[in-house]
C-alpha cells in the first residue's frame, strides 16, 4: 500500500517508526514484500553522487506502490533536490515540506528553522560532509534543476509552523495527488491521512528497554555527543573492546564513540564507520546486549546491513525501536531491541531517559 523511501537509515527506520505507530505493518528491507503494508527503501544516497542518486530514487519508485512518499534530511543535508528532480523527470507531482515541529524543524516563509534558529546558524550549517548554502528549500531546487518545474507548481515548498499547518499541507499534497517529500513529522502527517481514524501513536509501550544495552555513537553532530556524554555508564574506544566486553558479561551498559568531530575528516567517515560495525559485532558476539542503540545514519548502515528490519514504533519523538526480521546473522545472537537515532534528533537528555541510571 505505501512505499517509502529515504537517503540514509536512520532516516528510514524513523519514519518508519512513525508509521508504525499510526498501524501500519513496517518492513525495512532491500525489496517490498507483500506480507507488510508499508515498505522502507533505505536508498543510502546522503553522500552519492548527485546523478547516483537520481538512479537509486528512480529505481526504487519503480516498484509498485498505491501510495507513495520520500523521507528527506531536517536539516536540508543530501541530494534531496536532485531526487525530487528525479521524480519530476518520472512524471511525478511534488509537494515538498520541510517541517517537523514536534523536533524543531519548521518551515515559514520559504526558510527552514531549527529551534528557532535559521539553518544556516545551526550545526547543520557546518555539517563536513554535506555543505549547505541556504535556509531556502526553492534555491536547492533551482540549483538541482527544477526551476521549470517550480514556476509551473509541479513542484511546491509548503510551509508549516505547527502540527496544524503541517496537517493541512499534508492533505493538500493529498488532494493534489503530489508525492510528499519530508521529514518524518512531514511523511507521519501525509500516511495520517490514510487512516484518519489510527491511533497517533503507540507511546513508548516496551520500554523500560532491556539492560545491558551497547550504545555506539559514529555521529559527529554535537547533539548526538552530548547525548552520549550525558550517560551515566562506562565507555570504550575502538582499542578497548576486552575490558568492554567483560563490563557487557557483567550487565553493564556500554558506550562505543568514535573520535570526536574534529579529529575526523570527511573522507575517513565511511571508514570509521565499518569499522565501528566490525567493533560493535564482536562486542554483541562476545559479550552480549539485550538492546543496541546507535546514533548515526552511516553508522546504522553499517552495523545493520542489508538485514531486514521490523520497525516496532518509537521510544522517543523521532526515535525508533525495531527488531531483526529475518534469522539470527552470522555475526552471533543479535540484541531483541535495535534503537537508532538521526545525528540531530532529540534533546541532551534523550538518551539519559531511554536509560535511566540504575542505583
Amino acid at each position: 500500500m505505501l512505499l517509502i523511501t529515504a537517503d540514509d537509515r536512520t532516516g528510514a527506520l524513523e519514519v518508519g517508526g512513525a508509521c508504525a505507530a499510526q498501524g501500519f505493518n513496517v518492513c525495512l528491507a532491500p525489496a517490498p514484500s507483500s506480507q507488510h503494508d508499508c515498505a522502507l527503501l533505505d536508498l543510502a544516497s546522503r553522500h552519492a553522487r548527485p546523478a547516483e542518486a537520481a538512479r537509486r530514487i528512480v529505481a526504487a519508485h519503480a516498484h509498485a506502490a498505491r501510495f507513495r512518499c520520500h523521507k528527506m534530511d531536517s536539516g536540508l543535508r543530501g541530494n534531496w533536490a536532485h531526487e525530487v528532480a528525479a521524480l519530476l523527470a518520472r512524471g511525478h507531482r511534488v509537494g515538498v515540506l520541510p517541517s517537523f515541529p514536534d523536533a524543531g524543524r519548521r518551515c515559514e516563509g520559504g526558510s527552514v528553522f531549527i529551534h528557532d534558529m535559521p539553518l544556516l546558524e545551526t550545526p547543520f550549517g557546518r555539517d563536513p560532509r554535506s555543505r549547505l548554502f541556504s535556509n531556502r528549500p526553492a534555491d536547492y531546487l533551482r540549483a538541482a534543476g527544477c526551476a521549470d518545474a517550480l514556476q509551473a507548481s509541479r513542484v511546491i515548498v509548503l510551509d508549516a509552523n505547527d502540527n496544524g499547518a503541517l496537517a493541512a499541507a499534508a492533505a493538500r499534497c493529498r488532494a493534489e495527488e503530489r508525492l510528499p517529500v519530508g521529514p518524518t513529522g512531514a511523511i507521519a502527517a501525509y500516511t495520517r491521512t490514510l487512516r484518519p481514524d489510527a491511533a497517533r501513536g503507540n507511546a513508548r509501550p516496551l520500554l523500560p528497554l532491556p539492560r545491558p544495552a551497547l550504545v555506539v555513537c559514529g555521529s559527529l553532530h554535537p547533539l548526538s555527543r552530548a547525548q552520549v556524554a550525558a550517560l551515566d555508564c562506562a565507555r570504550a574506544g575502538l582499542d578497548d573492546s576486552e575490558p568492554a566486553v567483560r563490563a557487557l558479561r557483567a550487565g553493564a551498559d556500554m558506550v562505543l564513540t568514535t573520535p570526536p568531530a574534529q579529529q575526523v575528516t570527511a573522507n575517513a567517515a565511511d571508514a570509521m564507520a565499518t569499522q565501528l560495525a566490525r567493533t560493535a559485532w564482536d562486542w554483541l558476539r562476545r559479550g552480549g546486549a539485550a538492546t543496541l542503540i546507535v546514533l548515526g545514519g552511516d553508522t546504522a548502515a553499517a552495523i545493520l546491513g542489508d538485514r531486514p528490519l521490523l520497525v516496532l514504533g518509537d521510544v522517543a519523538v523521532g526515535v525508533p525501536l525495531s527488531t531483526f526480521a529475518a534469522s539470527v546473522p552470522a555475526e552471533g545472537a543479535p540484541p531483541v531491541h535495535i534503537v537508532t537515532k538521526g545525528g540531530g534528533i532529540g534533546e541532551v537528555d534523550t538518551l539519559t531517559r531511554l536509560l535511566p541510571a540504575r542505583g
